[in-house]
């Protein structure tokens, strides 16, 4: 079982999700990580609900109105009357569920494939001036919904009681996950046969690879801004493996000690600071998508990209080839949750639970592919067989801190940018 991931938002969940949702508590819950290591995630509990807010809750039956037993065949008969759900997708698979969930239940999806840091600012913007128009989030921004969306009563957690048993507590609470991503780095498996041509992340430091590493911006993507702050989380595996690949203690740079001088936030430098230090001075290439680093990697051979994982679907033999390099060290990717919510004050609150049912059984299947595991324990124990890769838990990545990527967001843009203009 996933047993480790995120208790820490287990005991935000239980009061945000549809069991409980009190005012003016505040929970501080250790967060354990894949490598056992802690740190913690304070939040402020949803407070002070408008009169609308509580109506809405009590008519749709989410929050502290949720009944203990979901009566499905109430909630498919009130779905119908609603006749569609909006839903903002970070997927453009959303797509291909559009005509099965039409053809079971007659309800249209109206989708918007849409990234999840867009999602997020367009329903702010909307909720800030009374449009309540979509009903569904299908998201990754695990930062932003747990310190400032669920906090805020902007969404709502809904578990079909269907799946609730095939679920661990923390893919259940504080959100529905639906499925495991990950950012992981990859190789040109034709050009390199006989496996990775690198072994270690400062590799990508070294000259044979400048201008060679491709991958989104950094600064401009939240996902690979997650990324990248989630590996300067650990200078201390930054520090072990440069001494495992160097055969000795890792020096800091001069001119990133002086750049870290410039703002006393940057804190002392570390051997992950000098890790994207030396990486940024090696001029990675950036690419528009995780889609396109996908491409030139299996492409244009020599380079090594950083992509989402489930772009292994695309992968055919003696076309377009490249793998995952599993044994790069100390780590060869990050993980992060996919979730379903239900925005505040949906128009379809019940198609949407409808929906989000069967995103979680049947309607999992666009993504029922090697890359993405499904939070369903069943569904994911199939994947690992059919796909021939490493269980979850066995998975060699770091899981992205919902607390420190929020936190430390601002002070690792400057430091990036302080970075680029030291080059």
């Amino acid at each position: 079982m996933k047993n480790n991931i995120w208790s820490a938002l287990v005991g935000l969940g239980l009061l945000l999700s549809s069991t409980a949702c009190q005012p003016n508590t505040e929970t501080k819950q250790p967060l354990q990580k894949k490598q056992a290591n802690t740190a913690t995630i304070e939040t402020n509990i949803v407070s002070n609900l408008t009169p609308k807010q509580e109506e809405w809750l009590k008519e749709a039956k989410l929050g502290e109105y949720a009944p203990e037993t979901q009566d499905w065949e109430a909630i498919e008969a009130a779905a119908k009357k609603e006749g569609k759900v909006v839903i903002y997708s970070g997927s453009s698979r959303i797509f291909k569920i559009q005509e099965a969930f039409k053809a079971k239940y007659g309800i249209d999806i109206v989708a918007y494939d849409t990234p999840s840091d867009i999602q997020l600012e367009e329903l702010r913007r909307s909720h800030k001036q009374g449009l309540y128009e979509v009903d569904v989030i299908y998201n990754n921004d695990i930062s932003a919904i747990a310190n400032e969306f669920l906090p805020h009563g902007l969404v709502w957690n809904f578990v079909p009681d269907t799946v609730s048993d095939s679920l661990n507590p923390n893919e259940k609470n504080p959100v529905l996950v639906q499925r495991w991503s990950s950012r992981v780095f990859i190789y040109n498996s034709t050009h390199y046969p006989d496996g990775a041509p690198i072994d270690n992340l400062w590799d990508l430091t070294r000259e044979e690879w400048k201008g060679k590493f491709v991958l989104p911006d950094p600064i401009q993507t939240t996902t690979e801004a997650n990324v990248i702050q989630s590996i300067l989380q650990h200078p201390e595996e930054m520090a072990a493996a440069y001494e495992e690949e160097f055969g000795e203690p890792l020096t800091i740079s001069p001119e990133l000690i002086e750049i870290t001088k410039k703002m006393s936030l940057l804190g002392e430098p570390n051997a992950a600071t000098e890790w994207l230090f030396r990486l940024v001075k090696n001029k990675p290439v950036f690419s528009d998508s995780s889609g396109e680093a996908s491409d030139d990697v299996g492409y244009f051979k020599e380079a090594i990209g950083m992509t989402t994982f489930s772009k292994m679907r695309w992968v055919k033999s003696g076309k377009y080839e490249w793998q995952p390099a599993y044994n790069l060290k100390p780590v060869f990717g990050v993980s992060y949750p996919t979730f379903l919510l239900i925005a505040d004050r949906a128009p379809h609150p019940n198609a949407a639970k409808l929906l989000i049912r069967f995103m979680m059984e049947e309607g999992f299947k666009p993504w029922n592919v090697p890359g993405d595991y499904a939070a369903e324990q069943k569904i994911m124990e199939e994947q690992v067989k059919q796909f021939d890769i490493p269980s979850f838990d066995d998975l060699n990545t770091w899981l992205v801190d919902p607390s420190y990527v929020y936190d430390t967001k601002y002070t690792y843009i400057t430091l990036y940018r302080l970075i680029q203009e030291s080059q």
